[in-house]
């Protein structure tokens, strides 16, 4: 019986993939290279062929990159490790979203913890939704959102917006030049919406902008660019704490 987990490389570069590739071979007997590419498209074609458990990728191809493949499969029942040189704030966003990555030069211990999980747990830590989810995340830069204040629909850019407050079925959104709207919809309608475009739910009662967080006080409050103290509620402390890892 073959117990082995099929595998694909994508890395454009020779030396990188013989050393990756060796590296692998030597490691980890549990785990079967069956294909390579360094291309988008035949990237797409072989992942969609072969149908691999974990997909090994550098993030930076010579056609374009990673995500454009991850974007166009079919299949989305694999893991993805990135073997990435990417800054710091990719690396935790990967993480952040569940997202396996490996910095090069390549850490042999990280990659012997993520496949040593893999196998034990046999996580499917990627999804398409996830994925749309990260993507989102570090590309949103300028978002607006469309907010239905009375009989008006106004137009706010996400980066203006301090915090998000229930107000029975509505919610009132607190600005930063200290305007107020009051939008027709409940606070669970944005939580769901803003969740992944940076707004943390401190708790049943208010959503806040990370970007408008001044500090973190003893993982138990969030202290605003206003100065305002929002107290964290005992269940999402965890979820603080993923923030602050998120935000180092």
């Amino acid at each position: 019986m073959n117990l082995k987990i099929k595998s694909i490389i994508i890395e454009d570069n020779p030396t990188e993939f013989n050393y990756l590739r060796s590296l692998l071979t030597v490691n980890f007997s549990n785990i079967e290279i069956i294909d390579h590419s360094d291309n988008i498209n035949d990237s797409i074609r072989k992942i969609n062929t072969h149908k691999p458990e974990i997909i090994f990728m550098d993030i930076v191809l010579k056609d374009g990159n990673a995500f454009e493949i991850l974007d166009r499969v079919d299949n989305y029942d694999f893991e993805v490790i990135f073997i990435t040189a990417q800054d710091k704030y990719l690396e935790k966003a990967i993480e952040y979203y569940a997202f396996n990555y490996v910095l090069k030069p390549i850490d042999l211990s990280k990659l012997e913890q993520i496949i040593k999980r893999y196998e034990t747990l046999k996580e499917r830590m990627f999804s398409l939704t996830k994925y749309k989810m990260f993507i989102e995340f570090i590309n949103d830069q300028f978002s607006q959102l469309m907010l239905h204040v009375n009989s008006e629909h106004i137009m706010v850019n996400l980066n203006d917006v301090i915090k998000c407050e229930a107000d029975s079925n509505y919610t009132l959104f607190t600005l930063s030049n200290n305007k107020k709207l009051l939008a027709s919809n409940t606070l669970k309608y944005y939580t769901d919406l803003l969740s992944y475009k940076g707004f943390f739910k401190a708790h049943r009662s208010c959503l806040v902008n990370i970007k408008q967080i001044k500090s973190i006080y003893k993982k138990e409050a969030i202290i605003l660019n206003t100065k305002e103290k929002i107290i964290v509620s005992q269940r999402n402390k965890s979820n603080l704490t993923d923030l602050i890892k998120l935000l180092s």
